[in-house]
């Protein structure tokens, strides 16, 4: 306000001076054709004075400037969420018209995301910004990204936080993860820069509280109609020894599916065959609980390839596929089938699925079966604290990135959160006891699962629903202080209801446990060779090898062949690392002794 006050001083000032000059000039014709001149330049420069504090005078205090953002996203979520004009949404306009900002998005389709953003980065071809998955440091994404830090890719945003209104809070004590903050934005190897942000953090930690409208509540589900047929309590099945006689018996009631088909006892992940389902079923088989490590009752910090375990694992699921109990497609169906299955009850158990699927919440069909206990005994969801989800980087090379980093700091911005989360007041929400509550329209596009209308003709992200890519940006998330409710559209008496029953009636317990996973120390610069060799081990992927071999034999064959893998490329100097690591600080990794 200061700026614009000063710009009406001086346009007064100016057009005195043009009156001075002509009252001075009576004397004589050229005086007074030259005043006449004076006259024409000088309220022309008063014109000109008056047009720009008019325009100043139009922005907005958040405004930041007239120009446009460039982004390459390696999320394909974002980039199948995208409209078709984004500079024509509603949002996108108003997001223009406070903060000067327009936003070109780019997505380039691939086998993989990730393999796009390490040939993009290794050619040096970014355009403004770039953002990708990454929910801690042991995401694959990460080495690709730090490698591009430290060759001088990205901006330097370190001299634009302490003022920020949102990013301000990473510079507090105790806000950011400590994955986050050791690992990602304030390594100590970058000497005081910072060049990658973590976004997703939550305002608090809130990760012990079982919020049944916030609670996706995952895991395995059965079918209703099986467990009031056996006459079971589906939280009684607890251990894998008695997952294993209920899916016997499953076997031997000969149940069908919708076309009269065999049923199988347990199906795959509602979104498709994967390893990461069998978390689900194994419980206190599980002992590597740390991205595969844990450490024994000496003090010895070991692989789970390592130990016995891993043949444990391995008998237990053999023992399910050569008893007809788990699907055979169990880590390789595709996603249209998986759903398939599910919708036509091919399957009494679904390997993974949560309560905001449709099939789930649009009828009573399923209900959550377990969980199952781990190695502790314990049965509830270990949780870390505060976590990120996805990260971005302002290309070194950007126009005025500090106007970058002020345009996604207004985002996660209550305001901002509002308008990219809600969309406009009067359009898609009304505000009701000082919260947004969305119209009856946008409420069913919603519920109905019409994204295509909610992204091209509002232009919102409505908690991921629709355009994710504002979804995916946010940070310092409070929603249900901010808004009343955990997303939009939760709140609504119809919406979800039936995913929140169940997480009502099927409560989750949450047990805080200390340090990062063991993989996260793999960043370490003293490990970089160990690191480039460990990423080229897969241990989901020798387990299943493991799964379908021929004989015991084969099985032997396979482990000990990753076992001397794991040998080769310096698992015991890893594991020397983690133990001086745990001796200085033992809260500084996850084990479970």
């Amino acid at each position: 306000m200061k700026n614009k006050t000063w710009k009406r001083v001086l346009a007064t000032a100016m057009t005195a001076a043009v009156t001075t000059a002509a009252l001075a000039g009576c004397g004589s014709s050229d005086s007074a054709e030259s005043t006449s001149k004076s006259t024409e330049v000088a309220a022309e420069a008063t014109a000109d004075a008056a047009a720009e504090e008019n325009t100043d005078f139009d922005k907005p205090d958040t405004w930041i400037a007239d120009r446009t953002i460039v982004i390459q996203t390696y999320v394909n979520d974002i980039g199948y969420s995208l409209p078709e004009d984004i500079k024509n949404t509603p949002v996108m306009q108003e997001l223009k018209k406070r903060t000067g900002i327009d936003l070109e998005i780019r997505y380039t389709p691939g086998d993989s995301d990730r393999a796009i953003l390490s040939s993009q980065l290794a050619a040096g071809n970014i355009p403004d910004v770039i953002c990708c998955y990454l929910n801690n440091s042991t995401r694959p994404e990460f080495p690709i990204l730090l490698k591009a830090a430290k060759e001088g890719m990205f901006a330097d945003l370190s001299d634009y936080m302490a003022d920020s209104e949102v990013y301000s809070r990473y510079l507090e004590d105790d806000y950011l993860p400590a994955d986050t903050y050791k690992n990602i934005v304030f390594r100590e190897d970058f000497d005081g820069a910072v060049y990658l942000i973590h976004n997703g953090i939550d305002a608090e930690d809130t990760s012990t509280v079982f919020d049944p409208e916030d609670n996706y509540l995952g895991g395995m589900y059965i079918q209703q109609s099986i467990v009031d047929d056996l006459g079971i309590d589906p939280t009684s099945i607890d251990t894998e020894e008695k997952l294993y006689e209920l899916l016997v018996q499953i076997k031997e009631k000969g149940y069908k599916d919708d076309n009269g088909n065999d049923m199988w006892p347990l199906g795959p992940k509602y979104w498709g065959g994967s390893v990461d389902a069998l978390d689900n079923l194994w419980g206190s088989l599980d002992w590597g609980v740390s991205d595969g490590y844990n450490m024994d009752e000496n003090g010895d910090i070991w692989h789970e390839a390592e130990t016995d375990y891993v043949y444990e694992k391995i008998d237990y699921v053999r023992k399910l596929l050569n008893e007809n109990l788990m699907n055979p497609e169990y880590f390789t169906m595709d996603s249209t089938r998986a759903e398939e299955l599910v919708k036509t009850h091919g399957c009494a158990i679904i390997g993974d699925v949560h309560a905001y699927v449709d099939a789930i919440y649009d009828s009573e069909d399923w209900i959550p079966l377990g969980p199952l206990k781990d190695i502790t005994g314990s049965a509830a969801i270990t949780t870390k604290g505060k976590s990120g989800y996805g990260a971005f980087a302002i290309s070194a090379e950007a126009e005025n990135p500090e106007e970058i980093f002020a345009f996604f700091d207004y985002l996660s911005t209550y305001e901002g959160q509002l308008l990219v989360q809600y969309g406009i007041e009067g359009l898609s929400y009304n505000m009701v006891d000082g919260y947004p509550v969305l119209t009856d329209e946008v409420q069913e596009k919603l519920d109905n699962g019409d994204d295509e209308w909610l992204i091209n003709n509002i232009g919102a992200a409505f908690g991921g629903s629709a355009v994710y890519f504002y979804d995916f940006m946010l940070t310092n998330l409070d929603n249900k202080n901010n808004f009343g409710e955990s997303r939009p559209g939760a709140g609504a008496e119809n919406s979800y209801a039936r995913a929140v029953e169940l997480c009502t009636e099927y409560p989750r317990e949450y047990r805080k446990v200390e340090g990062m996973d063991a993989s996260a120390y793999l960043a370490a610069e003293e490990l970089a060779d160990v690191k480039v060799q460990m990423d080229l081990l897969d241990y989901d992927d020798m387990l299943v090898q493991a799964f379908f071999a021929k004989d015991d034999a084969e099985v032997t064959a396979i482990v000990e062949s990753f076992r001397a893998q794991l040998k080769a490329a310096g698992v015991e100097q890893f594991e020397d690392y983690l133990e001086e690591l745990y001796a200085e600080d033992p809260a500084a990794i996850y084990v479970e002794k």
